[in-house]
């Protein structure tokens, strides 16, 4: 009897361990991880806004959202129609931004194999966003030449402006699956903003409407994300 009881223990062992390697396992294909997300359409206006989801511990319905944004290129106007009249030529932008939310899921779905939620949402959340933009007018101007006299010509002058603007929104969105690790995200919203801008001429240049980059006041942020489950 002595050597059958011997032999359970590591029977009881082993079966203790396996259960505990399933647990693990099962544990492991629901981790919350992470969602990168790009939003396409602030590549029109030569920015780059990448942001990582992430479930929050303890409560399956609810995520985080931390955002980085980089903006390089040609400045655009979509708040306008093209203008060949228009005295600004060489339009640019250099900025970057930070933003955050959390959300509220209303449904129970969830992406399989992950803890990511799917369906309807509620969110709210922080931004901030520094601007440097620049563009050229030809008008006449002073310039020094031989001689270090002052001459009268006419070509091109360049402006600058800095615009920092911080604020708020809140969204309601749609967040669904198309593959097995890709998400697409439609939102839409209302946010409030404010701006403070330093420019060379009496005015902006940069505030058309509410998606120009030196616009401040209501705004509606409004689109779509492509995200992928890390």
């Amino acid at each position: 009897m002595a050597y059958a009881r011997g032999n359970c223990a590591p029977a009881r062992w082993a079966g203790a361990l396996g259960l505990a390697l399933l647990s693990w396992q099962a544990a492991a294909q629901t981790s919350p991880g992470w969602v990168v997300k790009l939003t396409p359409q602030h590549l029109l206006m030569s920015g780059l806004w990448l942001e990582g989801e992430h479930p929050r511990a303890g409560h399956p319905r609810q995520t985080f959202t931390l955002g980085a944004q980089l903006y390089a290129g040609p400045a655009a106007r979509p708040d306008v129609p093209f203008n060949p009249n228009d005295p600004n030529r060489a339009r640019t932008v250099r900025g970057a931004g930070l933003f955050a939310q959390h959300r509220f899921y209303l449904g129970t779905g969830t992406l399989p194999g992950s803890a990511q939620p799917l369906g309807f949402y509620l969110s709210y959340g922080p931004q901030v966003q520094l601007f440097r933009l620049g563009f050229e007018r030809r008008e006449w101007h002073d310039e020094t030449g031989p001689g270090e006299l002052p001459y009268l010509v006419f070509g091109p002058v360049a402006y600058r402006e800095t615009a920092l603007r911080y604020g708020a929104a809140g969204q309601a969105g749609y967040q669904f699956a198309v593959a097995r690790r890709v998400l697409v995200d439609v939102y839409a919203g209302l946010g409030l903003r404010a701006n403070h801008v330093r420019q060379s001429l009496a005015n902006s240049q940069f505030q058309s409407g509410p998606s120009d980059y030196a616009h401040g006041g209501l705004f509606i942020p409004a689109g779509f994300k492509v995200g992928v489950v890390l």
